[in-house]
């Protein structure tokens, strides 16, 4: 999806309720990746970090861990929309569900849509419902709900 979506108004989110904004080209998972996550969290589980342990384990390799994919939304997000709102907040991140594990060298595809949109007593309230899948057989890696709002 190569199109900026550009968000002027409330009014312009509340006319994308339905719609797929995210479609990402496949980012590929990588070691460096995981463990730079890793170190900013102060995750140090083996499954993260030793290699050769890890070819002994059920995975085969390095796993991702399970807040690293819905971490990689926001820049996915910033690469199709363009938001010009006087005011804007992370309000969370509702239901993450982990449906397989990631492991070095898969490429992940993030597909987002706007779920709904909520009126609020001023601005609006966004969920959008994020998919990340494998990208060679689109089977589910993680599914979570962003939530944001806005004021024009």
């Amino acid at each position: 999806m190569s199109n900026r979506i550009v968000i002027d108004r409330c009014e312009d989110l509340r006319r994308l309720q339905g719609r797929l904004i995210v479609d990402s080209d496949p980012v590929t998972i990588t070691a460096e990746g995981i463990q730079h996550f890793c170190r900013g969290t102060g995750n140090d589980e083996w499954i993260h970090w030793d290699e050769e342990r890890c070819k002994a384990s059920p995975f085969g390799a390095l796993i991702a861990p399970g807040l690293y994919l819905p971490a990689l939304f926001p820049s996915l997000f910033w690469q199709v929309m363009e938001i010009n709102l006087s005011r804007m907040i992370v309000k969370g991140i509702d239901g993450i569900r982990i449906l397989k594990p990631v492991t070095v060298g898969s490429r992940i595809r993030c597909r987002a849509t706007v779920e709904k949109v909520l009126e609020r007593d001023s601005g609006i309230e966004v969920h959008y419902g994020i998919r990340f899948s494998f990208a060679d057989t689109e089977e589910p890696a993680a599914v979570a709900t962003f939530i944001n709002r806005y004021w024009d």
